[in-house]
């Protein structure tokens, strides 16, 4: 599993070659721009800790597992909660796009499915397919065409790139209410944008530095558009 030693920040050629093809090969196969779901999660792997990781995980192994309930700390690579990707499971399959990649999740609200969600959100390859399902269903829900494929509106996906990356990192930040295929409201995003709320303490105070975790997405967004090779790149 890759560790915090291979993301020294702000270096996005630091991630091992072969580690970002699995990667970006992953959210292809989910119709996701590999170069905006890598800068989505980013400043994420900037802040992982992987002792803290390994703490918090055990809390909510403890709690989640047996109950649903108590403690739930984000977790993993790309940080994400239980709760999130409880959230997550169900809107896609409620979605309809379960049958059309051949992705199931068991959302029954048992001790054995949240077994099984806790495992996979320990295991970098999950977090990889957690992170695609995620921008997979944001662009359906904030798309521009509903179920039937009726125009709806302006959708997230006819936006310029780097407003792309700046709203799905919102909302990816945010945690996100799933809406209606083509009803999302991108201004309920954009109200979000510029607030700094994303910090790299592992014990915040008043005193501790927050940024914008969307301008941080598309700092590293820039970048890697300039340094990825053609193998690398979204085609």
């Amino acid at each position: 599993m890759t560790t915090l030693a291979a993301f020294p920040a702000g270096d996005a050629a630091s991630i091992d070659s072969a580690t970002r093809a699995a990667w970006h090969d992953t959210w292809r196969s989910l119709d996701v721009d590999p170069l905006v779901a890598e800068s989505v999660v980013w400043p994420e792997l900037e802040r992982y800790s992987r002792l803290q990781d390994y703490m918090e995980t055990g809390a909510n192994y403890g709690a989640y597992v047996t109950s649903g309930g108590g403690a739930d700390f984000s977790i993993g690579l790309f940080q994400m909660k239980p709760s999130f990707v409880e959230a997550l499971e169900k809107a896609w399959m409620r979605s309809g796009l379960a049958r059309q990649y051949e992705l199931w999740f068991d959302t029954d609200n048992t001790a054995t499915a949240r077994r099984v969600r806790i495992s996979r959100l320990q295991k970098e390859e999950w977090q990889v397919i957690y992170a695609g399902v995620f921008l997979r269903l944001l662009y359906l829900s904030y798309g521009s065409y509903n179920k039937k494929g009726e125009w709806t509106q302006e959708g997230l996906e006819t936006l310029p790139l780097e407003e792309q990356v700046r709203l799905a990192a919102t909302a990816y930040n945010r945690g996100c209410v799933w809406a209606a295929p083509g009803y999302g409201d991108l201004d309920s995003l954009r109200a979000h944008v510029d607030e700094k709320h994303f910090h790299y303490a592992i014990i915040p105070s008043r005193r501790t530095r927050r940024y914008s975790y969307a301008t941080l997405a598309l700092k590293h967004y820039r970048r890697i558009v300039c340094l990825s090779p053609p193998g690398l790149s979204r085609d």
